[in-house]
């Protein structure tokens, strides 16, 4: 069974990392992006590349409802991210 990692034991774990999770829990009663409302998940993929994390990810979410993806480290403000 995997473990299921809190988002602060995620970030402390895999810093300035990109993170699959699966099965994200969320905290509905917080404000703001999904990343700000996520508590808890299973680590799924973890990487310094974004595109590795999308070239792994169908494989590695099989047996999970959801998944996100996460980058652990500071995103520049004026930063803009093609998904």
């Amino acid at each position: 069974m995997e473990q299921i990692l809190s988002m602060y034991k995620i970030r402390e774990a895999y810093p300035d990392q990109w993170v699959l999770i699966g099965n994200p829990t969320l905290d509905e009663s917080a404000e703001g992006s999904i990343v700000s409302k996520l508590t808890s998940g299973v680590v799924l993929l973890v990487s310094k590349n974004k595109k590795e994390i999308g070239y792994k990810a169908k494989d590695a979410r099989i047996g999970f409802e959801s998944v996100t993806c996460i980058y652990t480290g500071k995103i520049p403000q004026n930063r803009k991210w093609l998904l």
